[in-house]
């Protein structure tokens, strides 16, 4: 027993001993890897307290203070430095708006990198474990899952869109309507958001929650059953506050890194049970009927994945990833789409021209994805709310090996980056899409036409200085219902 002891002891006096020495020879090792591929450090912005917790502090109150964090706090110093590292919370983390970098991450050493077990867990407490919260096997599996799902001919049911689109017509008109015909001003996002979420819920559930309707009658029911529930529970605003309560949370757990458990509250947890009911009963209904008892019309995705698993929890996470992804960005670019045009007349004007001959009211509305796709204005509209307005403005990828970026380094930032294994490279979609360097002097006004431009229209193609729906492997796999 003494003996034993003896060597515990030595063991736990030695261990700190192996601690030095490991980071010692693999700080050298990194080091002699940087060398050998020419790398350079970029230019270090961290800040005066240690930590980087100064900064910190300054973005999670800029809200308060009327400031933005985008444009106040992670903006300006990336038009100096292109690519630059600072200290948060402990960790050195690199920031870019590089387009040779981001193609690098996203797919020519995709294999190098992954989401992270941060920004997972930052999403887990919502979303659970889906496509978008995970990485290796099983984000393989999800893929797999999901890719014969989001075909173009299944994703884009105009039919849906339209019917929801006289629905919500038909609120704006609601009491809202004076003697000439137009409405006084009024709040309309909500009622954006409503129809994504009704056009949302029958691509994914085979069934519209409905409400936009259940919100026009005062969220009193004309059916007595769940799924009128359902839709009373969605028209209101205790759903929207808690959808807009789990993303702000989401956001603040990424920034608080591996102090993520700090990001919770009791409002927070009661907001993830509210979301989650709406999965949780169109699960309950698709495993009971097992895809036999009914036979269905038309596609919905929900029924198609239980043909794929029976597991209710998987069900229930990876539609809720579905809905959140989808909710929230197409929402905020129909809004974007229409502020900016109501800011730019001269474009709105062109917009309804090209539709007007393009859609021709004699030709009644079948229309079909590929005539909506060659309707080249109107693309160019969307991708330019889209450029100015990413819906997804910031991404990043943790380094599953000791890599190289390919430019960023040294006092001209020309030279290779090397990045070590675990550290976190984040990339500022926002600034990137707005930077001079790369889109021209103009680049901060709303202008469809530029996608005209040989120049600027290869940034859909093989360019990487535009990418609204990431890139490479994990692209977005709604991409094309909203390109």
């Amino acid at each position: 027993m003494a003996i034993s002891l003896t060597v515990f002891a030595f063991a736990v006096a030695c261990y700190p001993i192996y601690l030095v020495l490991s980071s010692i020879i693999k700080e050298r090792r990194f080091q002699a890897f940087s060398r050998s591929n020419g790398c350079l450090p970029p230019h270090n912005d961290s800040t005066a307290w240690p930590l980087g917790l100064d900064r910190m502090y300054e973005i999670l109150t800029a809200r308060s203070k009327g400031l933005d964090p985008l444009e106040d706090f992670f903006v300006p110093p990336l038009y100096v430095h292109a690519t630059l590292e600072r200290s948060v919370l402990g960790q050195t983390i690199l920031e870019t708006i590089e387009p040779e970098n981001i193609k690098t991450i996203l797919a020519s050493k995709f294999k190098d990198w992954e989401v992270g077990e941060g920004r997972n867990n930052a999403f887990r407490a919502v979303m659970g474990k889906n496509i978008f919260t995970s990485d290796g096997k099983f984000w393989e599996h999800s893929r797999a899952l999901f890719r014969p799902q989001f075909a173009r001919e299944l994703i884009n049911d105009l039919e849906c869109v339209e019917r929801e689109m006289n629905v919500l017509f038909e609120a704006v008109e609601k009491d809202k309507l004076d003697n000439n015909g137009w409405t006084s001003y009024f709040d309309f996002k909500p009622l954006v958001f409503r129809f994504v979420l009704d056009s949302a819920t029958e691509f994914l559930f085979g069934r519209s929650i409905g409400s936009q309707k259940a919100f026009m009658h005062g969220g009193g029911r004309q059916r007595h059953d769940e799924d009128a529930e359902m839709a009373e529970l969605a028209s209101g605003e205790e759903f929207a506050d808690a959808f807009d309560l789990c993303l702000y949370y989401m956001v603040i757990r990424i920034r608080l890194q591996q102090f993520v458990a700090f990001g919770t509250s009791k409002a927070f947890r009661q907001a993830c049970q509210t979301v989650r009911r709406l999965p949780k009963h169109w699960v309950r209904k698709a495993l009971a009927n097992d895809g036999r008892n009914e036979k269905k019309k038309k596609f919905d995705l929900l029924t198609a994945l239980v043909d794929q698993t029976q597991d209710a929890k998987e069900l229930e996470d990876q539609t809720l990833g579905i809905l959140f992804a989808g909710r929230d960005t197409t929402s905020s670019l129909l809004a974007w789409v229409m502020l900016d045009l109501g800011q730019n007349p001269d474009a709105f004007q062109k917009l309804r021209r090209v539709v007007l001959d393009t859609f021709p009211p004699t030709k009644g509305s079948n229309l079909d994805f590929t005539q909506l796709k060659s309707c080249r204005y109107l693309q160019h509209v969307m991708q330019e709310s889209l450029r100015l307005h990413a819906v997804v403005p910031l991404n990043s990828r943790v380094a599953l090996r000791d890599t190289i970026l390919p430019v960023g380094g040294g006092p001209d930032g020309v030279k290779p980056v090397a990045v070590r294994k675990g550290q976190t490279v984040l990339w500022n979609i926002y600034a990137m899409q707005r930077w001079k360097a790369l889109w021209g002097e103009d680049a901060l006004e709303y202008d469809p036409d530029r996608w005209e431009s040989p120049k600027q229209s290869r940034m859909l193609g093989g360019g990487w200085a535009y990418t609204p729906f990431s890139g490479g492997p994990r692209i977005c796999v709604g991409r094309e219902s909203r390109s």
